[in-house]
């Protein structure tokens, strides 16, 4: 995000620092979550388990997988068929790649949408071995769906904005 002087703009920079907090928060996360599962091993092993391990484990799980899945969005490390998108001339995959987003982002409401009230249906709710509230877990479905349809509408303001500039060359 970046206006025609080349300067980022102040959007552009605050998205671009939200990037890189979440790829540390989920790379915190991944570690965390390892180190838990491999002492939660050992100690388990050695016939004195600490409970609350798996409870921290899935909290921390649940953030990290859709975290990782809006990294991975905006890095386009996801998963596509574009075998045969490719062999299609450029204005037709640019109506494809146009649908194709307004088709996420319309899940990735119904993802907020939903998930918010599952997040309030689990308020009460907490988990075995500890006193924070399982709507912790639910939560990081519709936060993390608002992320990616933030990722989804940065992407698409950078393609307009390049073939906008490919035009005038």
């Amino acid at each position: 995000m970046s206006d025609n002087t080349g300067r980022q703009s102040i959007i552009g920079k605050i998205y671009s620092s939200m990037c890189k907090v979440e790829v540390i928060i989920a790379a915190v996360l991944f570690v965390t979550i390892v180190v838990l599962s491999f002492v939660s091993a050992i100690t388990r092993k050695l016939g004195i388990p600490i409970q609350w391990t798996m409870d921290v484990t899935q909290l921390f799980f649940a953030w990290l997988a859709f975290l990782s899945g809006d990294i991975a969005l905006r890095n386009g490390a996801l998963p596509g068929v574009d075998m045969l998108y490719k062999k299609f001339p450029e204005k037709v995959r640019i109506v494809i790649s146009i649908i194709t987003r307004i088709l996420m982002i319309g899940i990735l409401c119904f993802f907020v949408y939903y998930g918010v009230q599952l997040a309030l249906s689990n308020l009460s709710r907490t988990f075995q071995t500890l006193p924070i509230r399982y709507a912790w877990v639910t939560i990081s479905l519709p936060v993390c769906s608002v992320l990616m349809i933030l990722s989804i509408i940065s992407s698409f303001v950078a393609d307009v904005k390049n073939r906008g500039k490919e035009e005038r060359k």
